[in-house]
């Protein structure tokens, strides 16, 4: 039977996974050859991986890139194209010993694209882990150091992190604008092509050189095997279409299965499904810069209308658990009850109350969602209706994935925004707080306590002071709604 690691090295967290079986055995045991389908909710917003967050995008691109180190099945760091590296004392110089491997176009990776794709990644990367770096060097073909203006305890998780992959190109595609690249990496799958609405399609790299040091599978890294001849990754928004083409045999690979689906499935023998709990967390952030979400009692007033029973159950079909907090339980950031009074409190009196405080005189929320992603667009639906309980007038923009995502990058046209963070809570609370601070922060205000709060976050030595640090983030993230 073939699994989500059997294949894929991409993909971030996933809610339910169906495949067809396609070989016995173990996956030591199959045969070459073959293709394969996939189908993904969304058509990605770009293929040129380290550009963006989007998980649409990261199905493909870490087929066809790798990294410098990575995440295992239990999100520690691991090696990808380095194979060893060296902290110095004062945590200011990191020193990378990197493997043998081949991009491609034929041409053998050395420390020089390693160099010129992290500068790369400065410009245009999905990330700010890059902005701590004073300068890189390439000692010799495979050795990278990169030094760093002042510690930043997290710099490796980082570096590794799936979220906006640091993925490594050739040198001479890395002086090129976003989106301007060819799709040249050193991964098992190679680009064939790129069809918008329809697909991308990919085919083995047979030149492909595995991590010496690899002994099996392991999440984002490990020993890395393409037993198919191609991968087909459709866009296929509609879960009743996805859910067909797996029964009929069409498509193999689910991204994701609506819960109604997975349940009248539970018996049918021919297909297997991976349930992932906790899988991410569905936000609804606000842009902070335009009114009347510019007004902190008019966010109290939505924080305390909010019925998020009724929200995740019609967004999930029913497959949800409530949490208030930032980080998920038993993980070293998790902060207990804090905040937890502000949340779920279905206190419509409350709302309406912080309303008439605000001088709230009926201004219209223009809530962007898209129609990719069912929760996205059932969350921003009911969390409508809510609102115009409360005498709010709510407008529902339905964009596709890659408008809206696009779209609230921006500060005008839009007031709120649903989102599913799969990657981010998953790899810690480093990009979940960075999401949220400094001039590009996603609420289109630069919030001075979580700034402060992200600064520690990413300088303190030790694991008390940063937990403090998020715990701020979390109060603040609480309290200003």
């Amino acid at each position: 039977m073939t699994t989500r690691r059997n294949l894929f090295r991409a993909g971030g967290t996933l809610a339910l996974l169906a495949a067809l079986p396609f070989a016995a055995g173990t996956a030591e045991a199959q045969k070459r050859g073959g293709d394969i389908v996939m189908a993904q909710q969304a058509q990605p917003p770009t293929i040129d991986g380290m550009t963006t967050t989007a998980q649409a995008s990261r199905n493909i691109s870490l087929h066809i890139w790798e990294m410098l180190i990575t995440r295992d099945e239990n999100a520690n760091v691991v090696g990808d194209l380095a194979t060893a590296w060296t902290v110095s004392p004062d945590g200011l110089t990191y020193t990378f010993t990197l493997r043998d491997a081949r991009f491609h176009n034929g041409k053998m990776f050395t420390s020089a694209d390693a160099k010129a794709s992290l500068e790369r990644y400065a410009r245009v990367g999905g990330s700010p882990f890059m902005k701590p770096v004073k300068e890189m060097s390439t000692p010799d073909a495979k050795t990278l150091v990169i030094t760093l203006n002042n510690p930043v305890p997290g710099f490796l998780e980082q570096l590794s992190s799936p979220r906006a992959p640091a993925v490594i190109i050739p040198a001479e595609e890395a002086g090129k604008e976003a989106n301007k690249i060819e799709f040249i990496g050193t991964g098992p799958f190679q680009f064939v092509e790129f069809r918008p609405d329809s697909h991308v399609k990919l085919r083995r790299f047979d030149g492909y050189m595995q991590n010496p040091n690899a002994t099996g599978r392991d999440g984002f890294g490990g020993k890395k095997t393409a037993w198919v001849d191609t991968i087909t990754i459709r866009f296929v928004p509609e879960g009743g279409a996805r859910t067909a083409g797996l029964q009929s045999g069409e498509i193999q690979v689910l991204e994701q299965i609506p819960t109604p689906s997975a349940k009248r499935l539970a018996n049918d023998k021919s297909v297997t499904m991976h349930e992932m709990m906790p899988w991410a967390f569905q936000t609804f952030i606000f842009n902070a810069s335009q009114p009347p979400t510019n007004n902190t009692k008019v966010r109290q007033a939505i924080q305390a209308a909010i019925d998020p029973e009724e929200v995740m159950a019609i967004s999930t079909d029913g497959s949800y658990r409530l949490l208030h907090g930032w980080q998920y339980p038993n993980t070293p950031y998790f902060q207990g009850d804090l905040g937890k009074e502000a949340y779920n409190q279905k206190n419509q009196a409350k709302a309406k109350q912080l309303l008439q405080e605000a001088g709230y005189k009926g201004e219209e929320l223009l809530i962007l969602t898209d129609s990719s992603f069912k929760n996205h667009n059932d969350t921003a639906i009911t969390i409508g209706e809510q609102l115009k309980a409360i005498g709010m007038k709510v407008n529902v923009k339905v964009v596709d994935w890659p408008t809206a995502l696009s779209g609230t990058t921006k500060k005008e046209g839009w007031n709120a925004w649903p989102l599913m963070m799969g990657i981010e809570p998953y790899e810690g609370p480093y990009n979940v707080v960075s999401f949220f601070a400094g001039p590009n922060a996603r609420i289109q205000v630069e919030d001075p306590v979580i700034g402060a709060a992200n600064a520690t976050l990413n300088s303190a030595l030790t694991l008390p002071e940063r937990q403090a640090a998020f715990a701020k983030f979390q109060k603040q993230m609480t309290d200003e709604a």
